[in-house]
């Protein structure tokens, strides 16, 4: 949904998920670790927070350079459910939450969470892609939109740790764990708020992503 103004809420997501290198073009990306933070759209405090770990189903055996990545241990996924079950678990905590497609906007740190990894997902476990991801908010784009940064061919994105530290925030948490990720979004977007109605400007972060329809599913070592 687009919105001339803020939703109600915002719901941050971030996925870890399997990966192994070199690449391997067999290699379907499951989700491994979901974490996902419900935050104010009016004042953009962190309100409610939802963490699991995934079972991966077609590659069950976590390859080395995945557990070194994530910090996320063989033993932890296999006493996880799969996948289907645990977004079932988030959807119920969502609409316990009081949060439905109509007052809530999906945020991401980049496009690789739903056009990738939970497309990835979706096919492996046979699922509907959900609607509510299918537009989305990229941190990234109103960063550097707020920050004036225009990239060269080839330059890379901001990354979180750039974000923050742009910002004056420490990182808090480790990267590449979902729910810390999720954690250091939220406090990227309420530092951002702070600095538009500094400006005299909204603080809203509408989508700008759509799920990409020609997007071919790359199996990503990192």
């Amino acid at each position: 949904m687009a919105y001339g103004h803020s939703p109600k809420y915002y719901c941050v997501v971030d996925f870890e998920a399997t990966c192994v290198k070199p690449r391997r073009a067999d290699f379907r990306t499951e989700i491994i670790e979901f974490g996902a933070v419900i935050v104010d759209g009016s004042n953009f405090q962190m309100i409610d927070e939802f963490h699991e770990y995934c079972r991966p189903v077609e590659n069950p055996v976590l390859h080395e350079f995945c557990k070194d990545l994530t910090k996320i241990q063989q033993n932890t996924v296999d006493a996880a459910s799969p996948f289907p079950v645990v977004f079932d678990r988030f959807q119920k905590w969502l609409s316990g939450r009081g949060l439905t497609d109509s007052n809530f906007a999906l945020v991401t740190d980049g496009i690789f969470d739903c056009n990738q990894i939970m497309r990835s997902q979706c096919e492996v476990s046979r699922m509907s892609f959900p609607s509510f991801a299918r537009r989305f908010s990229n941190i990234k784009v109103h960063y550097m939109q707020f920050m004036g940064i225009r990239l060269r061919r080839g330059q890379p994105t901001p990354r979180i740790p750039d974000m923050l530290s742009a910002l004056g925030i420490s990182q808090e948490g480790q990267l590449h764990s979902a729910i810390s990720d999720a954690r250091n979004i939220c406090r990227i977007m309420e530092a951002l708020a702070r600095r538009l109605r500094a400006k005299g400007r909204p603080a809203v972060f509408p989508n700008n992503e759509t799920l990409k329809a020609n997007w071919v599913v790359k199996h990503p070592s990192d």
